[in-house]
This record gives C-alpha cells, structure tokens and sequence, in this order.
C-alpha cells in the first residue's frame, strides 16, 4: 500500500534535522532561565518556526508515534511559554496544540485568552467536535483525553486491564466511573483495592469531593477498613481497602458480593514483596465466588498490561481486553545535577536520548542550596531513600537556606498539635514554622494528611520524603529532586522509576514539571541515574514466574509431600523477604489442592510439578490438619497449634492486664504469627 503524504511526513519528523535543532536551543534557554543562569549566553530560536514544527507534531497520524509527537508538541509550546510569557503569538500555538491533542484540561491552565478560531474554519469545526464527544459522563463541564476516553469506554467490560503515564489520570476515570453509575441510580459494590494506607486516605478523600452529596442521597457507604461498622447495615459500598484488608473482609464476609473490583497499581502484582502473593490469592477468590464480577486493573507505563489478567482463571488474557496508554498530558524537564567533582548540570533530551551539558558550578554547592536556588517560590518535593536522611535535609534546608514566613491559623494548629501529639520538642514542628515538612512513614495518619493538605493551600512549600508520599499521592510539585536510585537498601526498578518521577507535573495544576538527579556521592550514582533515564520499562510478568525459581517450586511440592507447610528457606541464603513470598505461595497452594482449585493462577503454575498421585498424597499428608480457610496470612500448623493451646486453657488476657506479654510469648512459641492489617 502506497503511502500518504502525511504519513511519510510523520513516519520520518523525528529524524528532522533542523526540529531537533530547534527542540534542543528551546531546552538549553529554558534550562538557562530555570536555573537562574544570566552568564550564559541563549541560543537563537526562529519562535515561529519553533511554534509551526509544534503545531505539525500535534497533529500527528503516524500509528505508532502519534502519542510521542503529540507529547513532544506539547512540551515545545510549554516551554516556549514559559520563555516567552505574554507572547501573543506563543499563546495563540499554546491553544491550538492543546486543542489537536485533546489536553481541554490543559487549555484551562494556559491562561491563554487568544481565541483561536483563527481561519481554518474545517480545523475548528473538527475540533469543536471532537470536544463534545470527550465529555464525561458524570461531569459535563469537564473532558477526557482521548486516551482516558478509551479506558472508560473499555470499562464496559467484564474483565479489563491497561496502563498509562501517571501523569493520565488512572484513577480519575475509574471514580468518574463509579460516579455515573451512581448518578444512574445502580445499586452495587464497587471495591478499589490499593497498595498502602496512604492511598487509601487519597483515594476514599477524592471519591468523596467527586460525590459529595450522592453518598447519601443514594444510599452509599464509603468503607476503607474489613470491620467498619457500615457493613453491618443494609447499604452500598463503595470500599477502598488495600489487599490484605479485602481478603480479610472476604473470609469475615462470605455473602457480601462485589460488582466491581478495580485493582489500582497492579504492577505490584509483578514485585518481589511478599505481598503480591495476596494480589493472587485476593482476585482468585473474587472471581471464583462472583461470576459476574468486573474485575479492572490499570497500571502505570507498563508496555503488557494484559499479563495481570492471567490471575483470573479460566479466561484467555490474549483475547480480554487491554490498553497500553502513553500519551501525557503533561511534560517532564529531566536533569542530572552532579554535585560531585564534576560539579555540572546537564539536561536529558529523551527524543535524542542523551544529554545536553548546561552550566557548572563555580564552587562547591549543596543539595539544600541547589534547592533554594531552583525552587524559591516553587512547590518542591525531595525525595529521600531513608527516614533520617528526609529528617536531616529538613533540618538543614529549613534552618540555613528559608526564612520565616507568615504561619496561617491552619500551619499554626498543625504545629500546635504536632507538639501536643507527636512530642514538644519533635523536629517536625520546627521546619514547619519555615514552610517545610517531611513526610515519613511512622508519622500519625493524620499529620501526615494534613501536611498534604497544606502544601495544597501553598502553605507548605518544601516536602523532604520517602516512598510513603510519592506511591501514588497526587500534590502540585513544581520541581521533583531525587537524591537516590534506592527505596530503602534496593536498586529502583525501572516502573518504579517512571513512577516516582510521575509525581511532578499532574495536571491539576501544571502543564509541565522539572526532574533533578542529583549526585552527592560518587560516579556510579550518576551511571545509575543515566541508565534509568535511558531505558525503557520491560515487560512485566507475575511474581510467582519470576521470583521463584523451578527448584524452589519444586521444594515446595516436596514439603507439601511430607506434610510440611513451614518450609525451610530454600535456597539457605535467600532473602527474608523471598522466604515470605514462598512460604505464602505454598500456603495458596496447598488450600487449592485441598478445595480442587485446580483452576487458579497458582495451581496452574505448579502444576506441571503435581500429578494425581502427587495431589493425593498430599491431601492424605494434611488430612489431619481440620483447621484450614483461605487466610494467607496464617498456615495450617500454625493453626492447629493455636488451637491446640486454646484447649489447653489459652485465653486473652484482661484489658491492662499486666500477662499480655506473657500472652504474647505463648503465641510466639505456638509459631502463631500476629499480622496487622495493612
């Protein structure tokens, strides 16, 4: 088939010479003018020429590449803004480009009040189109992208997984979902499971300002814990639980029927924590008692997002419906800070995949001087891969690099109660009264939201973190500054990567946000980050394929074999964490060998080590065991150990008694291990 003009244009506009030229000058100055950098000498840029390759790129048809040069355009026109703020020939493009890729959200942002209607009367109408067909639903006055309108519409489906940028609004269009079916007077469950506790105050908080008051007048509860007391009562649910409180619902609740499961952040389902394994166990329960259950799930950039459909048994996940989404409504500025010897900024062209050499520092400069320098009157977010380095950079920045500011009523309750509950001297209250936070795991829930809350109002204008806020947390971060390739002692995955840096940028409130790499320590750091900008996100696969090996399968069916369910690590030197991952497994497995579940993920990978031999042997091994369900968390030799010291007299000590670490040993030596709800 003969090729179009367009097409050909497209097919080869990234290789252009004189764009790439032009993109790389808009870069420097812009990088120039963030940093403050009045030495150096700008780069000569032809605007108009600048604006018409963006405008060109907007409108691309190219099959695979619409969705890159459409974020490209974007990013050319942002920035060109932003170098030339008040330019009425910038603002005009602005309008237009956002107008060809769908970003209406966008449009309200740009501030722009040139009319663009211009005199292309066919490129109007069909836009004007095009707008009215991107409403939502539930919301008239507002519009999708076309890539979330896609997602939505997928929704319609029983089963259906896909991904985007974190920029796109996953989340958004699932409660924009709920809200319709809501608005229409359904009457159903609808369940959002989620990775950690923090989200679980983000995602519930914003059901809640999108329904407002529908909750009531249609007789919904919101839920996010297995025991609330609302379940007791005739409702609808609207539950967001993470999924160790779902599953402990669902053994507590037999009856209770889930319509709807959306299961946001699946890509955990691929990670080696211990776990993903409740993911396995969670989804495979929810299908298997709910036959007409919809089950979603919607990751961040992942290429396959189909490969999480696989946990649903009985279903081919190469025919079920998916979506991989890589269009951004936003743009990201990403820079490698090297603060080592060294002592240079440079810019990371990812439509070349290299970098660009900005300026150096005369001097030496610090991270918390760097931060003051770029983020003065911005909203900043730093992150940290530990808890006493998010507390010491806080230290640092707020008592060398910020001054006092005026403390509204609201940062003054804030820090009034910090001193009365947490402790009087605690250093968080401190940087508060500059403006400056950090936000850490063991901090009260409460705190921690309300720090969150404040830095929406902009009277927090620094937040010094770890992984607790960036999972998932959407704020109105300017400027994002990761000081680690790590979460803890680990190397980031790539996911994890383009997820963290997601968190700059959201739409709510920018059309672009700025990344800085910063290396204090040595070159490897440097090498590190430069890899994690340059490759792509793989394909992901299951936990249970990955993180297990053949032999440890095998050893597994070898201890079921023997009527062993605790396992010895395997190999000895294994992780802490892998043991846990395995010995849950093995958990899953043995209570579908003994329930015929020969259908879930689990049975179905183990399989081709079992035969009916094998899986009677089994069930003669364990047909003792009387005390087994589906609780994960707990095996059957733990069980029939708590059971048996209960029998013996075993009971709950009286509140304040002074026996319950007594209690506590004789729990232990039963090898009965507590669990607290996640």
């Amino acid at each position: 088939m003969t090729e179009s003009f367009g097409e050909l244009l497209y097919r080869d506009i990234d290789s252009n010479p004189y764009l790439n030229e032009i993109y790389e000058a808009v870069l420097f100055n812009y990088s120039l003018r963030l940093l403050k950098n009045k030495k150096t000498e700008a780069r000569d840029i032809e605007l108009s020429h600048a604006l018409r390759f963006a405008d060109i790129l907007s409108k691309s048809i190219h099959q695979t590449k619409a969705e890159k040069h459409k974020i490209w355009a974007q990013e050319i026109a942002a920035l060109l803004n932003e170098l030339y703020p008040k330019n009425s020939q910038v603002q005009y493009y602005l309008s237009s480009i956002l107008m060809n890729t769908g970003n209406y959200r966008g449009l309200k942002l740009s501030d722009s009040t040139v009319s663009f209607f211009g005199t292309n009367l066919l490129d109007w109408s069909y836009n004007e189109f095009i707008r009215e067909t991107m409403k939502i639903p539930a919301d008239p006055e507002r519009h999708f992208f076309k890539s979330q309108k896609r997602v939505y519409d997928g929704l319609k489906a029983q089963y259906f997984s896909y991904s985007g940028p974190t920029s796109m609004g996953k989340s958004f269009i699932m409660r924009m979902f709920i809200k319709k079916q809501i608005m229409d007077g359904e009457k159903k469950n609808f369940a959002i499971l989620v990775p950690t506790k923090a989200l679980i105050n983000e995602v519930s908080s914003s059901i809640v300002d999108d329904l407002k008051g529908l909750l009531a007048q249609q007789d919904y509860k919101m839920v996010t814990s297995a025991g609330a007391l609302a379940l007791e009562r005739q409702h609808n649910f609207i539950l967001v639980l993470t999924p160790e409180r779902l599953l402990y619902l669902l053994l507590e609740k037999q009856n209770f029927h889930i319509d709807y499961l959306f299961v946001d952040e699946a890509h955990k389902i691929s990670s080696q924590d211990s776990r993903s394994a409740i993911y396995f166990k969670v989804i495979d329960l929810v299908a298997r008692r709910y036959l007409d259950t919809h089950i979603i799930f919607s990751s961040p950039n992942i290429p396959n997002p189909n490969v999480y459909l696989r946990l649903i048994p009985a279903i081919d996940a190469n025919v079920t419906p998916s979506i991989a989404c890589t269009y951004a409504p936003v743009s990201q500025t990403k820079y490698l800070v090297d603060l080592t010897t060294a002592n240079c900024v440079k810019v990371f062209n990812e439509h070349a995949n290299k970098f660009l050499d900005i300026c150096s520092f005369k001097g030496s400069v610090g991270l918390c001087q760097l931060i003051k320098v770029i983020g003065k009157e911005k909203n900043n977010i730093v992150y940290c891969s530990s808890k006493a380095k998010a507390i010491g950079y806080a230290l640092e920045f707020a008592d060398n690099h910020c001054k006092s500011i005026t403390v509204s009523s609201e940062l003054r309750a804030l820090i009034n109660d910090v001193r009365t509950e947490v402790h009087s001297d605690y250093y968080l209250a401190k940087v508060l009264e500059k403006g400056v936070a950090y936000h850490i795991g063991y901090l009260p829930t409460d705190i921690r939201m309300r720090i969150e809350e404040l830095y929406r109002s902009g009277d927090i204008h620094t937040v010094f973190c770890t992984s607790t806020l960036v999972e998932g947390v959407n704020l109105p971060a300017e400027n994002l500054f990761i000081t680690s390739y790590k979460t803890g002692l680990a190397e980031m995955k790539p996911v994890e990567f383009r997820n963290l840096i997601g968190r700059v940028g959201r739409i709510e409130y920018n059309l672009y946000g700025n990344v800085f790499l910063v290396n204090q320590d040595d070159e490897r750091t440097s090498k590190k980050f430069e890899s994690l900008l340059k490759t792509e996100i793989p394909q992901q696969s299951l936990s249970l394929l990955t993180e297990l090996t053949g032999a440890q399968k095998r050893k597994i069916i070898e201890c079921l074999l023997e009527g062993n369910i605790e396992l010895l690590k395997y190999p000895e030197k294994h992780t802490d964490e892998n043991y846990a991952l395995m010995r849950k497994f093995a958990i899953i497995l043995l209570r579908d060998i003994q329930t015929h579940n020969a259908t879930s993920r689990v049975y179905q990978e183990f399989s081709q080590y079992l035969d009916d031999q094998k899986v009677a042997k089994v069930l003669s091994a364990f047909s003792n065991h009387s005390h087994t369900d589906d609780d994960i968390n707990v095996s059957v030799d733990q069980l029939d150990n708590l059971h048996k010291a209960i029998a013996k007299g075993l009971e709950y000590p009286k509140r304040n008694s002074e026996g319950l670490f007594e209690h506590m040993l004789i729990l232990h030596k039963t090898g009965f291990c507590l669990y607290t709800c996640k």
